[in-house]
């Protein structure tokens, strides 16, 4: 029997010569992803979101300008998402690779006490929330994913098509979701758990429509990474987002005794990027420290 070649370890996670777009792309997961695909020979990453200082501080923090590209657009409106599809068709005219990212955390919840917080207690203070603020966290967190996806296809249909991006992968389409979707309790709140649930399953009917044009779909579900979102979440399980390196957490809340940092989020969509994880489609990557392992399970 012949012996194969050895495997070039380098080039199976490489993403030289990618063009990526990441919304969210300003500040905590999305930020990572960026740094990771740019320092990885990424030929184009754009990072869009609403907050254009954000942006532009974040592009700057990379230190790569020919690379990193801040736009500014709104994920919930049409006609932005499209004058962003415009710009990067005049810019380079492809992509390789969409990346989901954008969310916003929606309305707090004051869980109610057991044998404490009444019926009507609880009742009455779900009812003074905001029906608006409730539907908006869903309108960014979903729906936005949705019509993202649907605003580039064309985009990352044509970067199956004409040369350049990483050598045996094809376009796909990255969806940022959260472990909370899997969580009956409500520490993000009670409209951001089942957003990011609606986040999950959109990831994965487009998997299911997607490849009829050659493109792929997986979903990335984070536990608790640095973030503005997260930091009320962190804090609430007796962590802290103050200092630097480590955040350390109660391992009865998260097994690995931390939150997530960069280089945990590097890894997981340089995987999915690169030609180690060109197979994938479908999948739901859950990168948590074991988190998941820790919420209640009955009644599933």
């Amino acid at each position: 029997m012949a012996t194969s070649p050895p495997i070039n370890v380098e080039n199976l996670f490489s993403v030289k010569g990618l063009v990526a777009l990441i919304t969210g792309g300003g500040s905590g997961i999305g930020l990572m992803m960026a740094k990771a695909l740019a320092d990885g020979g990424a030929a184009r990453v754009y990072i869009v979101g609403r907050r254009v200082d954000v942006l532009q501080a974040a592009a700057a923090s990379i230190g790569r300008p020919a690379v990193v590209v801040p736009l500014y657009c709104d994920v919930t409106s049409k006609v932005s998402l499209e004058s962003i599809v415009a710009v990067v068709a005049t810019d380079v005219g492809y992509l390789n690779l969409l990346v989901c990212n954008a969310g916003v955390g929606g309305p707090p919840a004051k869980p109610p006490v057991p044998g404490v917080t009444t019926l009507d207690e609880f009742r009455d203070a779900q009812m003074a929330g905001e029906f608006e603020a409730f539907t908006d966290t869903f309108r960014v967190n979903a729906t936005g994913v949705w019509f993202t996806a649907m605003a580039f296809l064309g985009l990352l249909d044509r970067g199956n098509r004409v040369p350049g991006g990483v050598e045996g992968v094809g376009s796909q389409v990255v969806v940022t979701s959260s472990i909370a979707g899997f969580n009956k309790m409500a520490p993000g709140g009670w409209a951001y758990g089942p957003s990011k649930a609606a986040a999950t399953h959109i990831a994965k009917m487009l998997s299911n429509v997607l490849p009829n044009w050659g493109i792929r779909a997986n979903c990335i579900c984070p536990g608790l990474f640095p973030s503005e979102m997260s930091a009320p979440i962190v804090q609430a399980v007796g962590g802290s987002m103050t200092g630097s390196g480590i955040v350390p957490l109660d391992r009865r809340i998260v097994p690995a005794g931390r939150m997530g940092d960069e280089v945990d989020m590097a890894g997981q969509i340089l995987y999915l990027a690169s030609r180690a994880g060109a197979y994938l489609n479908g999948n739901t990557i859950v990168v948590d420290g074991g988190r998941l392992g820790t919420f209640p399970s009955t009644g599933y």
